[in-house]
């Protein structure tokens, strides 16, 4: 199966999504633990210079490792944000393509608990990111039924083990419940949604950057005819993003 772990960084994911590993292998499941950090970490340039345009590669990647695993029948857990609806329904598409089950968990935490806890950790995550994504955090399961995640995990409240005992729990309930059936057009009305706020979302990040009024006009309406070219086309908001900022690139420099 695919478990889909999402939150804020500095709450506690990667060591939860770890220590559920170890124990699914101990009923025979072998199971992988995916990031995008792992990717990160075989670009060395990565730890000189953040590139945002090389975000997009490491997010495809990232996904075509996930996939690939699970078409070898491996469990996999997806140990990112995952902050965005579009970053769990990319998740979600893999699931589905290779037959198998999935499950969301919301890890998550006060934000001056993240904050506290990255910085006794040395501030590996500039603070500023962790406060971007916050502000970004698309809650599971508060707009979309097929968002809702299996279990929700407060990381100042419960001890690592209580919450990989509660995963593991839920997870096994998974096997007596019937997945929430959601109708093609619900789901492909939810995608439009997503690309056209994506969209939207990087436009703004370059007009803070650059304040060309001149420039907010050229790319809102290039965003436009792009989200309906995306929809038509029937990319994934993972798709759409990445040929979104290509295509700014190309026209706009």
């Amino acid at each position: 199966m695919l478990i889909i772990f999402c939150g804020i960084p500095s709450v506690g994911k990667t060591l939860i999504a770890r220590r559920l590993a170890v124990e699914l292998d101990k009923k025979n499941n072998s199971t992988f633990v995916i990031g995008s950090d792992d990717i990160r970490r075989l670009i060395p340039a990565h730890e000189e210079r953040f590139d945002p345009e090389r975000e997009s590669f490491i997010r495809e990647t990232t996904l075509h490792i996930i996939n690939y695993l699970l078409a070898k029948s491996k469990n996999v857990i997806s140990d990112d944000t995952n902050y965005y609806n579009a970053m769990r329904r990319d998740l979600i598409e893999i699931a589905k393509k290779n037959k198998v089950e999935y499950a969301i968990v919301y890890v998550h935490a006060p934000l001056d608990f993240a904050l506290k806890w990255n910085k006794e950790r040395g501030e590996p995550i500039p603070p500023e990111v962790i406060l971007r994504i916050n502000d970004r955090f698309d809650v599971p399961g508060k707009k979309y039924r097929w968002d809702q995640p299996i279990a929700s995990i407060d990381t100042s409240q419960e001890p690592l083990e209580d919450a990989v005992k509660t995963i593991l729990q839920k997870i096994e309930g998974l096997k007596s419940q019937k997945r929430v059936k959601v109708k093609p057009s619900d789901y492909e009305s939810g995608k439009s949604e997503e690309i056209d706020r994506l969209t939207r979302r990087i436009i703004g990040e370059i007009m803070v950057e650059r304040g060309d009024k001149s420039l907010a006009r050229r790319l809102s309406s290039m965003r436009k005819s792009f989200v309906k070219e995306a929809v038509e086309r029937n990319l994934s908001p993972a798709q759409a993003e990445c040929a979104f900022l290509k295509r700014i690139k190309k026209e706009c420099g």
